[in-house]
């Protein structure tokens, strides 16, 4: 009977000695793959760590590139700021998506979800969009310059930033205008500096009793003392019409683009000032009553 009762302990502690084993070699088992998957993985992080320095060190030499190829054809400001942005997110995208597939990462569910993802923010920012389009038009049909003095839709000033979104102009009070690219676009652009002169035009009346020779000369000879007309122009003085109070005339003055508003401010003071020490009226509106009297 003891013998019978020792057998069967013997047995079960076999047992659950063969249970245990099988147990602690599973438990081992699942130690050594995590530990080949941890070391895999991690030989592929070393790998993907080591094409985003090879990558970043290529899309820099590509940006470079790109820079030295505008700057010796001559290309805008404008045009060489986005070309560079363009490189190096197109660049960083290709990076991202070669990283995802070393690390096991699907690509193509990616690119599916970077494609929904772009789909879902251009609904979302139409309007944005719309001045991105204008400002890679305007990029490339360069109605303006950086540094042109302009008039887009009813607001003039300086270009002094032409964004992706957003030009900006800097009117002569210094304010500063931010106009969406996608109404740039749409709208009708003035450019008064992309010639290689700008003509002022000030308009001025004399009286019927004055002699109209005399006043040309005379205005003339203020255009031709001016520091900031063109001598080599065509400049010169003419009747434009016979109004009701006044013979009406108008200069027509050539001057640098950036000279402008000197010459415009210029030749009204100095124009009055003349025909005044000339003898020459400047009339102006005014009321004459007249009363008969019954005596």
């Amino acid at each position: 009977m003891k013998f019978i009762l020792a057998s069967n302990v013997s047995e079960e502690v076999e047992s659950g000695l063969n249970e245990l084993n099988k147990e602690v070699s599973a438990l081992t088992g699942t130690l050594d793959k995590m530990v080949d998957k941890l070391i895999d993985f991690g030989w592929h992080l070393l790998i993907a760590i080591a094409i985003f320095a090879v990558g970043k060190v290529v899309i820099r030499l590509m940006r470079k590139l790109v820079k030295n190829i505008f700057k010796k054809s001559n290309a805008d400001e404008g045009v060489v700021k986005f070309v560079d942005s363009l490189v190096k997110f197109t660049g960083y995208v290709i990076v991202l998506i070669i990283i995802c597939s070393e690390i096991g990462i699907e690509t193509t569910s990616f690119i599916t979800l970077l494609g929904t993802a772009g789909l879902s923010i251009g609904l979302a920012l139409q309007g944005s969009l719309a001045n991105f389009a204008g400002g890679v038009l305007i990029l490339l049909s360069k109605p303006f310059i950086i540094g042109d003095y302009v008039m887009i839709n009813g607001e003039e000033g300086t270009v002094t930033k032409i964004d992706i979104v957003y030009t900006t102009l800097v009117k002569a009070d210094n304010r500063v205008i931010k106009c969406p690219n996608g109404e740039v676009a749409n709208n009708t652009i003035i450019n008064f500096t992309n010639q290689d002169g700008r003509r002022v035009d000030v308009k001025f009346s004399i009286h019927y009793d004055a002699n109209i020779e005399q006043a040309k000369d005379i205005v003339k000879q203020v255009i031709e003392n001016s520091p900031y007309t063109l001598k080599d122009k065509p400049n010169d003085v003419v009747v434009m019409l016979l109004d009701e109070s006044g013979v009406n005339l108008e200069t027509r003055a050539w001057v640098e683009p950036k000279d402008y508003w000197d010459a415009y401010f210029y030749l009204n003071e100095h124009i009055k000032n003349e025909l005044e020490k000339n003898g020459i009226i400047i009339p102006y509106n005014q009321l004459e009553v007249h009363v008969n009297s019954k005596g």
